[in-house]
């Protein structure tokens, strides 16, 4: 219970505070955990990761500074934050979180025993699927010329990810995605002096049971995705999502679907990317591969992993929604354009402590980028051009 309490509080550390990764928190959490016997250490690992998972949405909705797995979240949580609907946006996060690791763990004998199939079936096809998904996210767009700055934005977007994913590996992702979908949203919010409500609402409009049921589905699979196929992260799976809830995020309805789906996403990949280490011998994750590295994967620790998953998933949606309870309301009391400018200064120089001068470049490019969709109205997922082309180029056997 000591490593679970601990987890807890490194997750929600780690949730709060924009590009405080759990993976980037490993050495520190391996550097605790060195106290404590290896199964114990594990336990605090899975904890921090479940519980981040539901936290860093807070950071993500409210102030638009997202994680690898939220940064598809920014525009619907933010568009419903400024009308007053930001609880509701959260909230429908840690919904889809719960609904996706119920739904994950209902899977799970039906995964344990098709995963391993599918995953050495989809391995040489994977850049076969990926390539049908971006082709069709590009078609679908309204118009030849938003066809045609669709597949610029990709295409841009994707050669900063192969150059910075060369440089830096993993490192790259904090400045890429925040360029691509946290500082686009701040500026344009701090050039047009964009004011929190004078309320806030903590009441939940009425979500049809078809519909809830729906975006936690497609949440729970796009997430399981994550473990099942090779090259495949919580971005592009949240890019997956999108394209099954459908593309009218101006739509309220359809803004919340998503967000339900997004939540469902976030957490079921941190099930089956862990899951993975049992199923396929492949940890899918940072957290699973220091697992690996402290245990030996056998079905008893399953079972106690599983049971760590779901207490810690009840305690991070608990934290979030509390935490969530406490900010709303400060936001009517400062500045929003002075807030963004803290947060966009802030960002600057986290990104510069962790990735130096070539890292605060990457975020400059990749910031010009993520501005063309919000200038233009096209669909933000196709900056998700960054990890899809080079995973695409990766299993064509085009790039290493």
């Amino acid at each position: 219970m000591f490593a679970v309490l601990l987890g807890i509080g490194l997750g929600t550390i780690a949730g709060l505070l924009p590009g405080l990764h759990p993976n980037t928190m490993i050495p520190l959490m391996l550097a605790v955990a060195a106290w404590f016997d290896p199964l114990t250490a594990a336990v605090v690992l899975v904890t921090t990761g479940v519980v981040n998972s539901f936290v860093s949405f807070i950071p993500a909705i409210l102030l638009g500074a997202p994680d690898d797995a939220e940064a598809m979240s920014v525009l619907p949580g933010h568009s419903l934050m400024l009308s007053g609907r930001g609880y509701e946006a959260i909230k429908l996060t840690v919904m889809g979180g719960i609904g996706a690791t119920a739904l994950g763990l209902v899977l799970l004998p039906v995964m344990w025993v098709a995963f391993p199939a599918i995953y050495s079936f989809t391995r040489p096809w994977l850049h076969v699927l990926l390539t049908t998904v971006v082709a069709y996210m590009v078609l679908t767009e309204q118009s030849m010329r938003g066809k045609f700055w669709a597949a610029l934005t990709f295409i841009m977007a994707g050669l900063l990810g192969l150059l910075a994913l060369d440089g830096f590996g993993d490192g790259a992702l904090f400045p890429l995605l925040t360029g691509l979908f946290g500082l686009p949203m701040l500026l344009l919010s701090l050039r047009s002096g964009v004011v929190p409500p004078s309320s806030v609402s903590y009441e939940s409009d009425p979500m049809p049971a078809g519909r809830a049921a729906t975006g936690i589905t497609i949440g729970a699979l796009s997430g399981v995705l994550v473990g099942l196929l090779p090259g495949i992260g919580s971005s592009q799976a949240a890019v997956l999502a999108q394209e099954a809830v459908g593309r009218s995020h101006d739509r309220p309805a359809a803004q919340r679907t998503f967000l339900l789906a997004i939540g469902g996403v976030a957490m079921a990949d941190v099930i089956y990317s862990m899951l993975a280490l049992w199923l396929v011998g492949n940890p899918r994750s940072g957290i699973s591969v220091a697992v690996e590295q402290l245990v030996t994967p056998t079905p008893a620790l399953l079972w106690m992993i599983l049971a760590v998953v779901v207490f810690a998933a009840g305690a991070g949606a608990y934290i979030t929604i509390r935490l969530a309870r406490t900010i709303m309301p400060l936001l009517r009391r400062i500045d929003y354009r002075r807030l963004n400018a803290v947060v966009i200064a802030f960002l600057i120089l986290l990104v510069g402590l962790f990735t130096g001068i070539s890292g605060l470049l990457v975020m400059a490019v990749a910031a010009a980028i993520g501005l063309v969709p919000n200038l233009t109205g096209i669909r933000r997922s196709h900056a998700m051009g960054c990890l899809l082309l080079p995973t695409i180029l990766f299993f064509a056997g085009l790039a290493t």
